[in-house]
C-alpha cells in the first residue's frame, strides 16, 4: 500500500492536528477544510456564508494543486453546515458553478450545531489521482 501525507504548511497551526491530504493507493481525502487563510490561518474568517464557502472551494484548490492535481479529480464532497435550515440556500449560491455541470462530484449535506472557529461551513473531499 502505497501512503502520502502532504501538508501545504508545515508551519501553519493546522499541521499539528492532520495532514491536509492524505493519498492511499490512488485515492485522496481531504477532511475539515474550513473558510480559513491557508497562509495565516488566524486571519479573521469571511462574515457570509457565501463568501466562507467560496474560500473553502478556493483552499481545496490550493491543497489540490500541491500535488498536481484539480477540482476534476474530486468524486465526493460532505457538507457540514451550521444551521442548515436558515443557510442551505445561501451556502449553495457559494457552492454553485464550481463543479462542471457534467463533473458533479457525490455530495452530502449535514446540518451541525458548531464548527471550528465558529465558520459556518468546513467540507470533506474524496479525490481519485490519475493512474500513472
Amino acid at each position: 500500500m502505497s501512503m502520502d501525507f502532504i501538508i501545504t504548511r508545515k508551519d501553519a497551526a493546522r499541521a499539528r492536528n492532520g495532514s491536509d491530504l492524505v493519498l492511499v493507493d490512488g485515492w485522496g481525502l481531504i477532511a475539515g477544510v474550513l473558510p480559513i487563510d491557508l497562509a495565516d490561518d488566524r486571519v479573521h474568517l469571511p462574515e457570509q456564508v457565501e463568501a466562507q464557502t467560496r474560500k473553502v472551494l478556493a483552499n481545496l484548490e490550493t491543497i489540490l494543486a500541491a500535488t498536481g492535481l484539480c477540482k476534476d479529480h474530486v468524486v465526493a464532497v460532505r457538507i457540514a453546515l451550521v444551521d442548515l435550515p436558515r443557510l442551505q440556500e445561501r451556502m449553495e449560491t457559494g457552492y454553485a458553478g464550481f463543479f462542471a455541470g457534467d463533473r458533479m462530484p457525490a455530495r452530502s449535506l449535514i446540518g451541525v450545531s458548531h464548527l471550528p472557529r465558529g465558520a459556518l461551513v468546513a467540507m470533506d473531499f474524496t479525490v481519485r489521482a490519475p493512474q500513472a
